[in-house]
């Protein structure tokens, strides 16, 4: 038989945020000049605006999204290379290298997502793969890896040699999954960095070319892009409140602007709730050597809901009978809002052992005492 636990209820009220997903009015849905444009919430992937977002285009030094990530996860960092041949004189944006150069992968990183180094981008190609075709392979099998049905790539920089192309939907949700790497996020907030120039007697800085950093409050970065077919591309991670926002605007005529509506659009209409792991209460186990028995969460539920959504809460639980194990599943958190319903499962947080026969006897025997002393 399950019972409904209301102190339990009131705990999760007052300590816990939560809700279910709803979506927000398109009444007031920003206008913006790019062809193609979304907003994102990075862990769910909820979509918060939309503009033709899964409309195939170029996307320029944004591609360096993928160039970056699949360096940091193939290769030590601080790593010292000396620089091939082919990454000297790359036509583009650039850091400059030269020949001779030994510089570490983390200072071409730096190269590549801060000056767009296009010449960063096929030295960090090489090292990684081998050469540059090879690297393009392993770009495109890291996107039907992530599910990115509408990308392809033909170079590590963004220069069009062949099809190349993303949508917005897409290049989100690559830059949520790139930004779950610490060291890329480092990499993409930082505004300006030294890093040596090994043929000079002078350090490199490295500028970044992300305005938004110092425009909107809450940026983190990540990549501007501009080709003649792309248009200017911008790609943005905000956050405030715990509430990551990803937003890509592509071909925009104005993608400053566009972006800041965008972002200032998702923080008006939505809201992240947290639905914390942890400890909530304690439960009555009939017949065990502890009375009580502490219960909880043990997984974070995770929502983004429209700015002015609040759920409704009911909790069930299970009488509890020794023995007890940990983390048994003993009842659950509903949570509802209008028609949609979120099960959260509440388990036990420690064990409690049966009583014994010896047990009964002691509590008989030393209660009754107890019982007459009072007397």
């Amino acid at each position: 038989m399950k019972v409904r636990v209301f102190v339990l209820i009131l705990l999760m009220i007052v300590n816990t945020e939560v809700a279910v997903t709803c979506y927000a009015s398109e009444k007031n849905l920003p206008q913006v000049s790019s062809k193609s444009a979304i907003a994102i919430e990075w862990m769910t992937g909820k979509i918060l605006f939309r503009k033709n977002e899964d409309l195939k285009l170029p996307m320029a030094s944004t591609t360096k999204i993928m160039t970056a990530i699949l360096v940091l996860e193939n290769c030590d960092v601080n790593k010292e290379i000396e620089i091939p041949p082919q990454a000297v004189g790359v036509q583009g944006s650039s850091m400059y290298l030269e020949k001779g150069e030994k510089l570490k992968i983390i200072d071409l990183l730096y190269g590549l997502m801060l000056s767009s180094g296009n010449d960063a981008a096929v030295a960090l190609a090489i090292v990684t793969a081998g050469d540059v075709k090879k690297f393009v392979n392993l770009m495109n099998k890291k996107a039907k890896e992530l599910g990115l049905s509408n990308t392809v790539f033909s170079s590590p920089h963004g220069l069009e040699q062949g099809q190349h192309y993303t949508t917005a939907h897409d290049l989100a949700l690559l830059t949520a999954y790139a930004m779950k790497n610490p060291i890329f996020r480092q990499i993409v907030k930082t505004t300006e960095k030294e890093v040596p120039w090994t043929t000079r007697p002078y350090n490199r800085i490295l500028r970044n070319k992300n305005k938004m950093l110092r425009l909107y409050p809450g940026a983190e970065g990540v990549k501007t892009g501009f080709t003649k077919k792309a248009g200017r591309c911008l790609v943005t991670s905000a956050c405030r409140d715990d509430f990551r926002v990803i937003c890509v605007v592509l071909n925009a005529q104005d993608m400053w602007n566009d972006t800041r509506k965008i972002l200032d659009y998702s923080y008006r209409n939505f809201k992240v709730l947290k639905f914390p792991p942890g400890e909530i209460g304690y439960v009555k186990v009939n017949n065990g050597k502890m009375g009580w028995v502490k219960v909880g969460t043990t997984h974070q539920k995770y929502w983004v809901v429209d700015s002015d959504c609040f759920p409704r809460i009911d909790v069930l639980i299970q009488p509890l009978d020794a023995p007890v194990e940990k983390n048994k599943v003993i009842g659950m958190v509903n949570v509802y809002l209008k028609s949609e319903k979120q099960i959260i499962p509440i388990v036990t947080l420690q064990e409690c052992d049966r009583k014994s026969l010896w047990d009964r006897m002691r509590e008989r025997l030393f209660g009754k005492r107890m019982r007459q002393k009072q007397i």
